[in-house]
């Protein structure tokens, strides 16, 4: 906005400005715009200003390039030498030849001949880079990881030729190998957002194509299905309705949510899991099939939450928020997308002291009957923490409780739990009843918790014991503990 607000000012000729100020002015206003993913703001920049390279990146976002295929071709012609030449226009091309070339000739010597020079146009930009790393080595890494998935894409678009209902189930077990090696490979947390919203864009494209194939097979099912007569049972087309009501119920019943690493390793088991859960979709002969028919949109959800969780690590809260609603375009999600989309939002409320009560009110509103023991612990710890911060504290103490009665061995109630007393005690001293509290939980939580985590609980404890009084009382409860000892030594204490 302050690049903006510049910039009209010297127009209006009510700021002095040089020739090389107001450049800076605008190449960060671009910059500004692009971490802000306002593409379609960049789009029309583009446009209107005739700069095919804005065009382009924010096009690449924004456009369905199956339909705009010459659009593209036209805008890489008319951009410079410096960039025509470089592998970010191989990328493009490449890809507008695999799409170009359709689904039974991905493979023909034209697009391996390019993806070759992609890559060796990477290669060649990696070597020309100094051997101390540097943020170019993380554009040239990612683009090589773009060239390389588009050799996955080609793999991609060979199955989806032959892909026919009957074969739909092990046309997509073929698909899973390939799409859980996506989510395997991820940026870093920490590498730029624009990073992350152009692998979000890339894989989107390609989950639009299977969708294009698959989804068509799900109208045919529940055609097949309806044509047989009823003989009083449950029926294919009922189970497979269900699937998507459950989850449609789970998700749409609120509107918050989330994401988070520690959460990953069984998005796909429970997500697979959740397509049929709640409404007994998972008993029908239909329901599988049907499940792997939105294998496509469960893909998109994943990566959306992804990038809205790494979005919100970056502070970029509205971004964060504006791609988790996308999830609700979806027609099928997974249960477990479901509820990370639901914590991610909540989460993003968090932070924010004037949407405190939208917050609560999110989670207060989901419905949590499609979700295990585990995730509601979550949502009750999180409306404790959101309790706590507006001040109601015997809600908060309560809802605690719950989350961690409902799953007594999730390490996060307990360490949540924990720091409420702590601040409890803090704020009431000398009164050692917070500390009392927060000791039987810390000790849970550090039990319970991997060894790298059991440092902070620990730490935390000797402090409270520090601070007993001649009653005795922390140090009793300290010895009071009986449950598993954590396994971390005085000296990484120490240290």
């Amino acid at each position: 906005a302050a690049y903006e607000r510049a910039q009209t000012k010297a127009r209006a000729g009510n700021l002095p400005f040089s020739e090389s100020e107001y450049c800076l002015w605008e190449s960060r206003w671009v910059e500004s715009t692009k971490r802000l993913q306002s593409w379609d703001m960049l789009l029309d920049l583009g446009l209107h200003e005739s700069l095919p390279e804005i065009e382009l990146e924010a096009g690449w976002r924004v456009w369905d390039w199956n339909e705009r295929q010459a659009q593209a071709f036209q805008l890489i012609k008319a951009t410079t030498s410096e960039f025509s030449s470089s592998p970010r226009a191989k990328f493009y091309e490449t890809y507008l030849t695999l799409i170009k070339t359709g689904t039974e000739r991905t493979k023909t010597a034209d697009f391996q001949r390019m993806c070759k020079e992609g890559i060796k146009s990477c290669l060649q930009q990696w070597n020309e880079l100094p051997p101390i790393g540097t943020p170019a080595h993380l554009e040239v890494l990612h683009l090589f990881q773009l060239m390389v998935e588009l050799g996955d894409a080609s793999n991609i678009y060979t199955s989806l030729a032959s892909t026919k209902a009957e074969n739909l189930e092990s046309k997509s077990g073929d698909l899973k190998s390939v799409l859980q090696t996506w989510r395997e490979r991820l940026p870093n947390n920490s590498d730029p957002i624009n990073i992350w919203s152009d692998l979000v864009a890339w894989r989107q494209h390609i989950f639009k194509a299977i969708n294009d194939v698959y989804v068509p097979f799900i109208t045919q099912q529940s055609t097949a299905a309806a044509s047989v007569p009823n003989d009083g049972s449950e029926g294919p087309a009922k189970g497979s309705n269900k699937t998507k009501s459950a989850e449609s119920k789970a998700s749409r019943k609120s509107g918050g949510g989330g994401t988070d690493t520690a959460e990953d390793s069984k998005a796909d088991e429970e997500g697979q899991r959740g397509a049929g859960a709640g409404g007994g979709g998972g008993s029908t002969s239909n329901s599988v099939p049907t499940s792997y028919a939105y294998r496509g949109y469960h893909e998109m959800a994943w990566i959306i939450n992804r990038f809205a969780h790494v979005a919100r690590l970056h502070g970029l809260v509205d971004v964060c928020i504006s791609s988790l609603t996308r999830i609700y375009t979806l027609p099928n999600i997974e249960i477990q997308e479901a509820f990370l989309k639901l914590r991610e939002q909540a989460k993003c409320y968090y932070h924010r002291s004037q949407e405190l009560q939208s917050g609560l009110d999110v989670i207060s509103n989901t419905n949590l009957m499609y979700f295990s023991r585990g995730q509601k612990a979550e949502f009750f710890t999180l409306k404790g923490q959101f309790l706590a911060k507006l001040g109601k504290l015997e809600e908060a103490n309560h809802a605690f409780a719950t989350g961690a009665q409902l799953e007594l061995s999730s390490p996060k109630a307990w360490a949540a739990w924990g720091r409420y007393n702590d601040e409890c005690f803090c704020k009431s001293m000398p009164d050692p009843t917070g500390a009392v509290n927060a000791i039987s939980c810390y000790m849970q939580a550090a039990g319970l918790s991997k060894r790298a985590r059991v440092r902070r609980f620990l730490a935390r404890t000797l402090w409270l014991l520090s601070q007993d009084d001649a009653s005795g009382k922390v140090c009793a409860a300290f010895d009071a503990y009986n449950g598993e000892m954590p396994t971390c030594s005085a000296a990484a204490i120490r240290a």
